[in-house]
């Protein structure tokens, strides 16, 4: 282990090394692993959950870009619709928003169709549903 990489807030990050041999392996894996040569479940538990990980984090890092993108780009489908036909649409999903908060658990039912009706506008082109956590909850 030596420290010699600095990260961009300046604190010096270890490095760990491996040997030569161990580098080469590991390399010719995900190439295999990219090529399709090697499956995942082949390569070590030790490089599988690294690997998990690794592209977990990866993936995760990227959630707010991707929602932002998809919240923008559902903005921009919504404003492609001739004015009477977007306000009949939101219109529509808001009577739908209603109708799925109109349950005999719900004590307000304007305020969760309300909350039902904004929880859609994150997803606006895919019907309206209740998701797990808004079924069953009592609104105080």
């Amino acid at each position: 282990m030596k420290a010699g990489r600095v990260a961009p807030t300046g604190v010096a990050l270890r490095h760990y090394r491996i040997t030569p041999e161990a580098s080469e392996t590991i390399t010719s894996w995900a190439w295999g692993l990219a090529d399709g040569s090697i499956h995942l479940v082949e390569i070590p538990d030790a490089l599988f959950t690294f690997w998990t990980v690794a592209y977990e984090q990866g993936r995760s890092s990227r959630d707010e870009d991707v929602h932002r993108l998809r919240v923008e780009a559902d903005r921009l489908w919504l404003l492609a619709m001739p004015q009477t036909e977007r306000r009949d649409y939101l219109l529509d999903r808001l009577d739908e928003a209603a109708r799925l908060a109109n349950r005999p658990d719900v004590d307000d039912v304007l305020d969760e169709a309300w909350h039902i009706y904004l929880n859609s506008l994150d997803n606006i082109r895919q019907p309206i549903m209740l998701h797990p956590t808004e079924h069953g909850r009592k609104v105080a």
